[in-house]
C-alpha cells in the first residue's frame, strides 16, 4: 500500500472531472490524500513540504516546486499530469517549452494527449500515455426528426457564435439551444442576431440551479458544438459522443485524437471556418457512440499499466535509457537508481554543463574534445 499525494487545480473540486484518478488508486488499495492548489486564483499553492514524505507525488497540471532545480532531486517519484490545453498549442508556437520541462527531467510524466506524449518524450522525460474515456451510460431516447444543436458559449475570444454560424450557414436547425455562461476572466458573449435566432429557432439560458437541467436540454439535440479551442482531456464533448450526438470541433486537441472528420463527427479549421455538411448526423452520432464503447474497454484494460507506471520509481524507467548525472548524487541510499554512485569525472563534467547554461549552449565546442579524450582512455 502506497501514501499518495494528489495535487490538483482547484478549479477541479468544482468539475470533478479529474476524480477517476484517485478513485482508481483506492480501488487497488492505495491511500490517496488530495491537495488543492488555489495559486491560479490569488490564493496559497501548495507547499512541497506538505506532500515531500509521501511515497508517490502526484501533480495534476498544477505543481508545488520543490527545493532544488529538479523533482528528481528532491524525491524519488514524482509523476506530473499535464493538460494539453495549458499551453495553447493551438496558437502556434508561441514560446520555448524546454525551461517548463527542465525540472522534470529524471522523473515522471502522464499524458492524455498524444500531442504531449511526443512532446515530453522528446525531452527525454519517462512518459506514460492513456486516452481516458468515462464510463458507458445507456443510450438516450432517440432525438426527433431533423436538426437540432447545442452550443455552450464558453469562451467569446476562441469560439463566439459568429463562428458556429458559418459552420451551419448552409443549414437550417429545427431547434438550437444556446447556453451562455461564459468561463472565469473572459469576455460577455456576443448574441445571435434576431434573423439568427428565427432561422435557426434559437433558444438561450444562462444558469441552472441543477445539472440535471442542463443536461436535460442537452439531450435535446443531435449535433453538438464543441465549447472550446483546446481540451485537455475533454470530458463534456465525450460525453456528447456518449450520447450519441455528432460532435462538430475544431481540428485541434484533443478533440481531433478522439474524432475522425466524417467517421464519427465533425472537424473544422477554427482560423477559417467554412458550412459543414449536416446530411448525415445520425450516422456520426451512432459512429461517435461505438467509439467510446470501445474506447472504455481499452481504457479499463490499460488500468493495470497505468498503476503499475505511477507506482514505479522514476529510476527504473530511465536504466538503459538516458541517464541523468545528478540522479546518482541526489539518490537515497536505499533507492534504486542506474547510475553509479561515484560519478566518473565525464558524468560530473556532464552534470556541470547541464547545471550552466553557457556550457550548453557552447557544447559544440568542448565536447568534441570530451569525446576524444574518452576514446583515447577507453572510456
Amino acid at each position: 500500500m502506497a501514501r499518495i499525494a494528489y495535487i490538483d487545480h482547484s478549479f477541479h473540486r468544482t468539475t470533478r472531472s479529474t476524480e477517476f484518478l484517485p478513485e482508481i488508486l483506492r480501488r487497488h488499495g492505495h491511500v490517496v490524500e488530495q491537495f488543492w492548489d488555489d495559486a491560479w486564483q490569488g490564493g496559497p499553492p501548495v507547499a512541497w513540504r506538505e506532500v515531500a514524505s509521501h511515497d508517490v507525488v502526484i501533480m495534476f497540471q498544477s505543481f508545488c516546486l520543490p527545493d532544488g532545480p529538479y523533482f528528481r532531486q528532491a524525491h524519488p517519484n514524482v509523476v506530473y499530469i499535464p493538460m494539453l490545453d495549458q499551453f495553447g498549442l493551438w496558437q502556434g508556437p508561441i514560446y520555448n517549452l524546454s525551461a517548463f520541462w527542465e525540472p522534470f527531467q529524471g522523473s515522471k510524466v502522464l499524458n492524455f494527449s498524444n500531442a504531449l506524449q511526443s512532446m515530453t518524450t522528446a525531452f527525454g522525460i519517462a512518459s506514460h500515455f492513456v486516452r481516458y474515456y468515462q464510463p458507458v451510460t445507456p443510450p438516450p431516447a432517440p432525438v426527433q426528426a431533423g436538426l437540432h444543436g447545442f452550443f455552450w458559449l464558453r469562451r467569446e475570444l476562441q469560439l463566439p457564435w459568429k463562428t458556429i454560424r458559418q459552420l451551419i450557414e448552409g443549414a437550417r436547425f429545427d431547434s438550437f439551444h444556446i447556453h451562455l455562461a461564459t468561463d472565469p476572466g473572459t469576455p460577455a458573449p456576443q448574441l445571435p442576431s434576431a434573423e439568427d435566432i428565427d432561422r435557426h429557432h434559437i433558444t438561450t439560458s444562462t444558469w441552472f440551479e441543477h445539472k440535471a437541467d442542463l443536461l436535460a436540454v442537452m439531450e435535446r439535440a443531435n449535433v453538438y458544438f464543441a465549447p472550446r479551442a483546446e481540451e485537455g482531456i475533454g470530458q463534456s464533448f465525450l460525453e456528447a459522443m456518449g450520447r450519441s450526438q455528432c460532435v462538430v470541433a475544431p481540428n485541434q486537441g484533443t478533440m481531433n485524437e478522439y474524432i475522425l472528420p466524417g467517421v464519427n463527427g465533425l472537424l473544422f479549421d477554427i482560423r477559417n471556418p467554412r458550412p459543414l455538411d449536416f446530411s448525415d448526423i445520425a450516422r456520426l452520432g451512432a459512429r461517435a457512440r461505438e467509439s467510446t464503447v470501445a474506447g472504455r474497454a481499452a481504457w479499463e484494460q490499460a488500468e493495470e499499466d497505468l498503476v503499475r507506471f505511477i507506482l514505479t520509481p522514476s529510476a527504473r524507467l530511465y536504466e538503459g535509457r538516458y541517464q541523468h548525472a545528478f540522479a546518482a548524487a541526489s539518490a537515497p541510499s536505499d533507492a534504486p537508481s542506474a547510475e553509479p554512485v561515484a560519478a566518473s569525472p565525464f558524468v560530473r563534467l556532464r552534470a556541470f554543463s547541464q547545471r550552466h547554461a553557457f556550457f550548453r549552449s557552447t557544447r559544440f565546442i568542448w565536447h568534441p574534445m570530451i569525446r576524444l579524450a574518452r576514446q583515447l582512455l577507453g572510456r
